[in-house]
C-alpha cells in the first residue's frame, strides 16, 4: 500500500491542502470514478497501438486540473481508442488529481470515459 505523501514524492505531483497526505490509497479492481473521470474494467480491448506509461505519468483527462495515471516502469501500457484512453496494468497503478487525491487500481485492463451530465427538459402544459 502507498500513501498520498509517498505518491507525491515519487512523482512530483501535488495535492490540495485539504487532503490528508498520510492516508493509505486502497487498490480496487472494479468500476471507479474520480470526479468527472470514469475508469471501467475492460474484458477485451481491440486496440493495438500500446505504449508504456511514462515515468512522469499520463494525463487521462485534462481540464482545470488533470487526472494523471502513474505506474512503476514496465507495469502499464496505454492506448487511445474511439471512446477514450485505455490502459492495461500488471501491477497496481495510481490515478492522481490535485483536488480528489489518488485512486489505486488493481492489475487489469481498463477503459476511461468522461462523465457527462444529462439534463432532461420537461415541457409544462400551458393553461389559458
Amino acid at each position: 500500500m502507498i500513501t498520498l505523501a509517498t505518491l507525491s514524492a515519487r512523482t512530483g505531483h501535488t495535492f490540495d491542502d485539504h487532503l490528508d497526505r498520510s492516508l493509505t490509497i486502497p487498490v480496487l479492481d472494479g468500476l471507479q470514478a474520480q470526479g468527472d473521470l470514469l475508469v471501467i474494467p475492460a474484458v477485451l480491448l481491440g486496440a493495438s497501438d500500446w505504449r508504456p506509461v511514462p515515468p512522469e505519468g499520463l494525463v487521462l483527462l485534462d481540464g482545470v486540473h488533470p487526472h494523471v495515471l502513474v505506474a512503476d516502469p514496465g507495469t502499464c501500457l496505454w492506448t487511445d481508442g474511439l471512446d477514450g484512453r485505455s490502459f492495461a496494468a500488471t501491477a497496481p497503478v495510481y490515478l492522481m488529481h490535485p483536488e480528489h487525491g489518488a485512486t489505486g487500481l488493481a492489475p487489469g485492463r481498463y477503459v476511461t470515459r468522461r462523465q457527462r451530465e444529462w439534463r432532461k427538459t420537461v415541457e409544462l402544459p400551458v393553461f389559458d
